[in-house]
């Protein structure tokens, strides 16, 4: 067996040898730029990047022109909500939480700067919202509503379906960030916000890719990027073929992710027993019941978090998002969640994916036992 056992898959994931086997080819033999369209090897790269937006068309369940291709979910974000925004030059009121991933926070945080009323959910202990909290706050010049449909750091599922319905309701603009939400939960399913985005590098694709769907046709759009007018003008530069062949193939295999969730279950829950059982006064749990099934995120009390991970160094395990430009700063998430910051410096996101097999979790629950004990 290897080592480490790789349990990081929310920070990313291993290329699916599919999704590998389907990129090679542009490559070194079909590697035209689909700008280019007099001759065949542009031909050819359009119909790829064409035939590729249509599976991820057809997941979502809209059209192929709502499909935007980006370098993946943080510049979606900023897309999304930079891009729309520039509708309002006076400016008005959003709506979001603390706990969003940074490329969500950070975006809010500027707009503040920049005069824009910012509304920040409060959260309970596992960082769920309440759907009262948010009606209450909605108000006559909100303008959008942001939130993420799985959180990163703990899994906790947003109920996005009905924060749908309320923006319908009253007739705002809804954006979620789905990166955390694809393939470990089918949301392609009812009515989804009017801007989603996500990345490839999450579900076994490759990584630099992603988009964002404006499945809300009637929504206007300012690009952030100029150039070449790439993207219905939205997102200028050359397009990556072979990268998004690859994000297409990784949305193929979305229904097999999801026959792992059974597995993921099992293990987290054998975990997090034997976490509450045999460490209850050394172990804090940090994620609700209503989380994802491949992600567990609890913190080790009173220990230094250099060291608890030369202690688990057979483990590959974060503690918390891997977008933080190699912050060693409490989590923000759970600091917000009311973990006070040494207890959430010292915390360890597990999260599972497709490849890990039952010899491999075995070791892992054996080796945590073992490690936990010398922390004692």
């Amino acid at each position: 067996m290897n080592f480490p056992i790789y349990l990081d898959n929310a920070a990313t994931t291993q290329v699916h040898p599919m999704v590998l086997d389907a990129m090679l080819p542009y490559f070194l033999e079909n590697y035209g730029n689909s700008g280019s369209q007099q001759h065949l090897l542009g031909w050819q790269a359009d119909e790829a990047i064409e035939k590729s937006r249509k599976v991820i068309a057809n997941y979502f369940q809209v059209k192929s022109r709502q499909i935007i291709f980006t370098s993946g979910a943080t510049e979606s974000n900023n897309l999304a909500i930079q891009g729309y925004l520039k509708n309002f030059p006076d400016k008005g009121h959003i709506i979001t939480t603390r706990t969003e991933h940074k490329s969500v926070l950070a975006v809010f945080q500027a707009l503040e700067k920049a005069g824009w009323n910012v509304s920040y959910l409060p959260v309970d202990q596992f960082g769920a919202i309440d759907l009262n909290e948010l009606r209450s706050s909605i108000q006559a010049k909100t303008r959008l509503i942001s939130l993420m449909w799985v959180n990163n750091e703990t899994g906790l599922i947003h109920p996005i379906k009905d924060v749908c319905q309320i923006a319908k309701e009253k007739n705002i603009v809804f954006h979620c960030d789905a990166t955390q939400a694809l393939g470990k939960i089918d949301i392609s399913k009812g009515k989804l916000p009017d801007l989603i985005s996500f990345s490839g590098h999450k579900i076994y694709g490759p990584k630099g890719i992603g988009g964002l769907v404006i499945s809300n046709e009637d929504i206007q759009i300012y690009p952030l990027v100029f150039g070449g007018d790439q993207e219905r003008g939205l997102r200028s530069g050359t397009l990556p073929t072979q990268q998004i062949v690859g994000l297409a193939k990784a949305f193929e295999l979305i229904p097999e992710l999801l026959t792992k969730n059974e597995f993921y279950s099992k293990w987290k829950n054998r975990i997090a027993d034997l976490l509450t059982t045999k460490f209850s006064e050394l172990v804090q749990i940090n994620s609700s019941d209503n989380s994802v099934p491949s992600i567990l995120n609890f913190s080790i009390k009173r220990f230094d978090w250099e060291e608890m991970f030369e202690k688990l160094s057979k483990l590959a395990l974060s503690n918390g998002s891997a977008c933080n430009a190699k912050s060693q700063k409490p989590s923000y998430v759970l600091q917000e969640l009311g973990v006070p910051s040494a207890t959430a410096l010292s915390s360890i996101r597990l999260s599972m994916g497709y490849f890990i097999t039952e010899e491999e979790m075995e070791v892992a629950l054996v080796y945590l036992e073992q490690q936990l004990n010398l922390m004692k």
